[in-house]
């Protein structure tokens, strides 16, 4: 970390380090439990769902219906509500 004041390089090493925490809850350090990625060794692939994930809520398109998006929407609402107990707002 001494070699360089970039400040993306350092929060990568980082990363790499200590593990990203979690992302609900007070832990700071340690390797998340995924059960098919890894932040680090997968993060091209990771970036890449992160896009797909984009698209498709941006809405229906050429390749993708509005049906799908409803969909995939319902299925994260219900995965992240039973994981997490979030409630619906507004």
């Amino acid at each position: 970390m001494v070699r360089t004041s970039d400040g993306f390089q350092i929060a990568e090493l980082d990363l790499e380090l200590r593990g990203p925490g979690e992302f609900f809850g007070t832990r700071q350090a340690g390797m998340p439990s995924f059960l098919v990625a890894n932040l680090i060794r997968d993060r091209q692939i990771l970036e890449a769902a992160k896009r797909e994930a984009a698209a498709v809520i941006a809405g229906p398109n050429s390749e993708i219906s509005q049906e799908e998006v409803d969909r995939a929407v319902r299925q994260m609402r219900a995965r992240w509500q039973h994981s997490y107990g979030l409630v619906e707002v507004g």
